[in-house]
């Protein structure tokens, strides 16, 4: 009896004494990768507990043994918890060494001088790999990278890797990253049918992401900026990308676009904008008043002068922000002056400036100025 109560003692022992391994580099980063897919899908905590993820990650991989990074899974985790924002130096002793696996030596070093914005090292290296043949949890992050350094040198290559990392890595923050990057170059390029297009991906896939309402209020600026609304069947396009968004969404877009188009003194999507915003709320309600702003001040540059003017008087500026009331100011100033016949010797002064310049550079230089001017007030920063 004693024997066997020996026995069974022992047998109990290492069960009682065992400890749950750490886990793996790997595992971390498998985790850190499903915190980013929350973060996409809008999860409001996730942002900080990837914070927290790669804090642990950061413990673990200066902790780890050099033996470890032979492992070209753990090699891979690695370079994630790199591009996902962690820290290089947690990586010095292993990075300045052959400890990471051959296969993945460039690898890592390269996504280290991105991060530490080495952009030369970091393109260097980086060129050497094709995303292709990296496993699919890598290979997004890794395209997403290549077309941030190639965006200066060759816009177009830019483009190809973000196309690669939407398509390599679909419903995860890469992809939602990849196309409001996308979006951006293709507004700056002023591809109107491909902007469209892909803002109604994202606003049918990532509409709840953490950064979307950056993202629409960004896309205003450059729909604006770049002229992506200013024809009818491109404002249309538009309309139709954002139909996915949910109505307060959808709205806060087209105050954004028309509060943009108006301070470009874009007449055409100004209205457009501010008469979609019109369709779905009261026109005495803050949304409202605002469109109205807007709408007014687009209807002045059209001609429609008197009509504008009349409604903007009944606008209480105690009801609008400060820079809706710098805006408003600035347009019955504007409206004033259009409707005030000029005097003989203001047009003769006119007159004369027009002769003596050699062309219209004068006329266009005082218009921009004003422009400017308009857009100072507007975006002055509120109390």
């Amino acid at each position: 009896m004693r024997a066997l109560a020996v026995v069974f003692a022992l047998a109990l022992a290492p069960a009682a004494a065992a400890q749950p391994a750490p886990p793996r580099i790997s595992e971390l980063a498998d985790e850190l990768q499903r915190i980013q897919i929350r973060m996409a899908e809008g999860d409001q905590t996730a942002y900080a507990e990837q914070l927290k993820q790669l804090k642990a990650m950061g413990a673990a991989i200066a902790g780890a043994p050099l033996e470890t990074w032979k492992s070209p899974r753990e090699a891979d985790a690695l370079v994630v918890y790199l591009l996902s924002g962690g820290a290089p130096a947690e990586l010095a002793t292993p990075l300045s060494g052959d400890a990471i696996a051959d296969s993945r030596r460039a690898l890592a070093r390269g996504a280290a001088a991105y991060i530490a914005g080495r952009s030369a090292e970091a393109a260097e290296l980086l060129g050497k790999i094709d995303p292709a043949g990296l496993s699919p949890r890598l290979s997004g992050q890794v395209a997403f990278a290549r077309s941030v350094l190639a965006t200066e040198r060759d816009p177009k290559a830019a483009v190809a890797f973000l196309d690669w990392a939407r398509l390599i890595a679909p419903g995860t923050l890469v992809e939602e990253a990849a196309l409001r990057r996308e979006i951006a170059l293709l507004a700056k390029a002023r591809d109107a049918p491909r902007v469209a297009m892909l803002t109604r991906q994202y606003a049918a896939r990532f509409a709840a992401s953490l950064y979307a309402a950056d993202f629409f209020l960004n896309l205003a600026r450059l729909t604006a900026e770049f002229a992506l609304a200013d024809e009818p069947a491109d404002f249309e396009r538009l309309a139709r990308a954002l139909a996915p968004l949910s109505p307060d969404a959808r709205g806060v877009s087209w105050l954004a676009l028309a509060k943009a188009a108006t301070i470009g003194a874009r007449s055409g999507p100004a209205v457009a904008a501010a008469r979609e915003v019109l369709r779905s709320v009261r026109p005495d309600s803050e949304d409202g008043l605002r469109a109205r702003l807007y709408l007014d001040a687009g209807r002045m540059l059209s001609g429609e002068v008197e009509a504008a003017a009349a409604d903007l008087r009944t606008i209480p500026p105690s009801k609008l922000d400060r820079s809706d009331v710098a805006l408003m100011a600035y347009a019955r100033g504007v409206a004033t002056q259009l409707r005030a016949a000029p005097s003989p010797a203001a047009v003769a002064s006119q007159s004369d400036a027009a002769v003596g310049a050699k062309d219209s550079e004068g006329a266009i230089g005082l218009a921009e100025e004003a422009l400017k001017r308009t857009a100072d007030i507007a975006e002055a920063p509120k109390p």
